[in-house]
């Protein structure tokens, strides 16, 4: 499963991932800074790829579509940083695996996690 980095969560997100055994990517790596949202959402959907975001969007575009994927891990956090809270998201990759290949939308706030399974809405 790759986890692919949204344009508003630093860089360092790509190596502390990797360091720790995961396939990821920064968006920049794959399309344009500016491009839409609905553009990274179908990169991941066709890619078997979890979005790791910081941006309140996907939530939205989650329901608006009732898509089953892709997943995505949602960080609504001040300090987004993989020294800050990137442990929780290696536990949440590990213990949610299967739910994030099936299709879910996870919500990190403070040390906490919030699960909801895809489709939204439905």
């Amino acid at each position: 499963m790759t986890i692919v980095i949204d344009n508003c969560l630093p860089l360092s997100w790509v190596e502390f991932l990797r360091e720790h055994g995961h396939s990821a990517c920064h968006w920049r790596e794959l399309g344009p800074p500016n491009a839409p949202d609905t553009e990274i959402m179908q990169w991941a959907s066709r890619n078997d790829a979890v979005v790791l975001t910081q941006d309140l969007d996907f939530t939205k575009l989650l329901f608006q579509s009732r898509a089953p994927l892709p997943s995505v891990i949602q960080l609504r956090l001040d300090d987004v940083r993989p020294k800050s809270i990137g442990e929780d998201v290696l536990l949440i990759l590990e213990q949610q695996k299967d739910n994030l290949r099936r299709g879910a939308l996870i919500t990190v706030k403070g040390h906490k996690s919030r699960l909801r399974l895809l489709p939204l809405g439905g």
